[in-house]
């Protein structure tokens, strides 16, 4: 008879085989659905081509050896002439270039990596499967995003963003106006706003990259931050689905908003825009870099504060948000931060203040907008609540810091007087 090792041997194989078909086909899926629905045009998906990007740089932030990078750049290259040879080019502008071309990079690291985790001794290929992980969880990601967004454009036909452009001119700031006007006539900060706001999820990777190489200085995960940012952001979409202004007002933005005495504020009609405008995803994305880059040196937190300002001007210069959108942000990237950091316990008072308090917090915005809690005009009220949620906001976010510090404090103290028996 043969031994039981030498009946499993087969049977395992067979296993290990059909596994990897299975993680094969899920892994192929997203691709082959981007195909058949033109998600794959970076025209259209240009967060895929920034999460494809952001795959790069997780990857070669690692310093893979050439036998790695080399592969990916040629694939890389032969991957973007043949794109450019199928579109007669790469568009007009420079970040049209730098997109597609990037983004075949990352396709190609994606490949490589996937080829070498394969191939790998056992040794090698935990680090590799961590990183093919963190590489390839955005642009997946997208793909998922992409087709929440579009199931949201086709179940909310009404959109309510004359009530968040009300609330808006409530605050007598017109601060879409001239935001637009100066992004309109000034060529360098519009293309310095166009890289910052679509390549949102490369900053995301450079900081998940970051804390791969330093992970005692976060105290979350940015992988599962940014995810659960996501998966939330696309459920509030729904509960007040609005566009922004560039596609409400059209050609009359940013210099010839109307009056709100000549509207009437109303969910109206609205096709094939996508409602994404509240809360403003981009805004909170950036703030919670900023928060997460306290512990790293000074550059990355200056870089992080100019990617915070820039984002703030060109979510309302390019007409893509309310301002209220940006308000509504705040409170709720500190219950998102609260929610998903892990250096203090759930028993911490000031953890669960500012996750539940946060949530709450952005949910009863919601609430009043929608139920036209608002009166138009209201400056004094409108004034009054949002520098209320402001203050809430950052008061629970200095709490969260505080109480994250103490708790290590405290740790570093026990090691001190209780230190362990050898």
């Amino acid at each position: 008879m043969l031994p039981d090792k030498a009946i499993d041997a087969p049977r395992d194989r067979l296993v290990n085989l059909l596994c990897r078909s299975v993680i094969a086909v899920v892994l192929a899926l997203p691709v082959w659905l981007g195909i058949s629905h033109g998600v794959l045009d970076f025209e259209r998906n240009q967060g895929l081509e920034a999460a494809l990007i952001g795959a790069a740089v997780i990857h070669l932030w690692t310093r893979p050896k050439w036998t790695e990078w080399l592969p990916a750049l040629v694939i890389g290259a032969l991957a973007s002439a043949a794109y450019g040879l199928k579109h007669h080019g790469f568009g007009p502008y420079l970040d049209s270039t730098f997109g597609a071309c990037g983004a075949f990079l990352g396709a190609g690291s994606l490949a490589v990596l996937a080829v070498a985790l394969c191939l790998s001794d056992s040794d090698r290929r935990p680090r590799l499967r961590r990183t093919l992980i963190a590489a390839a969880v955005f642009p997946y990601f997208s793909f998922i995003l992409t087709f929440g967004l579009n199931l949201t454009t086709a179940l909310r036909p009404r959109v309510y963003d004359l009530v968040l452009y009300s609330f808006d001119e409530s605050l007598q700031l017109r601060a879409g106006a001239w935001i637009g006007h100066l992004f309109a006539v000034s060529m360098p900060l519009r293309v310095a706003g166009i890289f910052v706001y679509e390549y949102l999820p490369v900053a995301i990777c450079l900081l998940l990259a970051l804390q791969r190489a330093r992970p005692t200085r976060f105290s979350v995960d940015p992988l599962r931050l940014f995810i659960a940012v996501g998966v939330v952001g696309a459920v509030l979409y729904n509960t007040l689905p609005a566009c922004g202004p560039i596609y409400i007002f059209g050609a009359k933005f940013p210099d010839n908003l109307p009056s709100i005495s000549d509207l009437t504020v109303q969910p109206v009609l609205l096709a094939g825009k996508p409602r994404n405008a509240m809360p403003s995803l981009h805004f909170a994305c950036a703030l919670l870099i900023l928060w997460n880059t306290v512990g790293l040196a000074r550059r990355w937190r200056v870089g992080a504060a100019a990617f915070l300002a820039m984002t703030f001007f060109s979510t309302i210069g390019f007409g893509e948000h309310y301002l209220i959108d940006l308000i509504v942000a705040v409170p709720f990237a500190v219950a998102m931060q609260a929610a998903c950091m892990h250096s203090a316990s759930w028993d911490c008072w000031e953890r669960r203040v500012a996750c539940f308090g946060g949530a709450a917090l952005t949910l009863a915005w919601i609430s009043a907008l929608r139920g036209g809690l608002f009166p138009a005009g209201a400056a004094a009220i409108a004034w009054c609540a949002v520098l209320a949620t402001l203050a809430l906001s950052l008061w629970w976010k200095r709490g969260l810091d505080l109480d994250g510090d103490f708790e290590q404090q405290i740790v570093s103290v026990r090691s001190v007087i209780l230190p362990q028996e050898p």
